[in-house]
């Protein structure tokens, strides 16, 4: 069984504004960790990609996705966890084969990410402001928002678990996500956008942009919140110096 019978898609395409779109910068190699053998090709995002992403997630916010109750976003998460449930053995061939890791590991990556799904499916409506004692003839609360459009970057050694507690908890809270996955794993990423479109995600909730991590330093001062981006080398250190341009409250 080949990449492409597992993935079902092409993964030289990126994930833009709900449709599968051709990158300006050509192809990067996919190779097998455990034998160099090459086993594929997955598309490598430009900075007009990542700014196309960007525009499409900011348009989702205020159409179709921004619309949403928080019920409807929770149970657009619970079918896209059965949905990784009912792929669950692919999706732990294409770790298997694209990170390298025993098939045992990704097995239960597999079934991490269909229950971060189901949690954040669950807790989407639960999100929850206070009242606040104040003085008399005055009413205080606070209210829940979403922070806006999400840069979420994860490394390669737990795509789908990080994957899944990241972009599920941006999704469940209302936000959109532009998602860049680690150029040595991005092939369970493309799967997973593949599966929020089977399950309903409105376009330009998700985007997913792969490529090399260098062309997202520059262009992180335009997404609203950047989170998860675990590299401490050079690329991790542009990206956070950009993204500091841009402090966000805690929520």
């Amino acid at each position: 069984m080949t990449i492409d019978d597992l993935t079902r898609i092409d993964t030289s395409l990126i994930f833009v504004d709900g449709t599968w779109t051709q990158p300006h910068g050509g192809t990067l190699p996919v190779e097998d960790p455990s034998t160099s053998q090459a086993i594929g090709v997955i598309g490598r995002g430009t900075k007009a990609d990542v700014d196309a992403a960007v525009a499409a997630a900011r348009t989702a916010l205020d159409g179709p996705w921004g619309a949403l109750t928080a019920t409807d976003r929770g149970r657009i998460l619970m079918r896209m966890s059965a949905l990784v449930l009912d792929r669950a053995e692919d999706l732990a061939m294409i770790e298997t084969l694209d990170v390298g890791k025993p098939l045992d590991q990704s097995r239960r990556d597999s079934a991490a990410l269909a229950r971060y799904l189901e949690f954040y499916g669950g807790a989407a409506d639960k999100l929850m402001g206070t009242t606040i004692p104040y003085q008399q003839g005055y009413t205080a609360y606070t209210l829940r928002e979403p922070h806006g459009v999400c840069g979420i970057i994860i490394p390669w050694n737990y795509p789908m678990q990080i994957l899944g507690r990241a972009v599920a908890a941006a999704l469940a809270a209302g936000n959109a996500v532009v998602l860049k996955p680690a150029e040595d794993a991005s092939l369970s990423a493309l799967v997973f956008a593949q599966i929020a479109h089977q399950a309903g995600l409105p376009p330009g909730a998700l985007n997913v942009v792969t490529g090399l991590g260098p062309r997202w330093a520059p262009r992180c001062r335009r997404i609203r919140a950047c989170i998860t981006c675990p590299s401490p080398d050079r690329s991790g250190q542009g990206r956070a110096s950009s993204a500091r341009r841009r402090p966000m409250p805690c929520p």
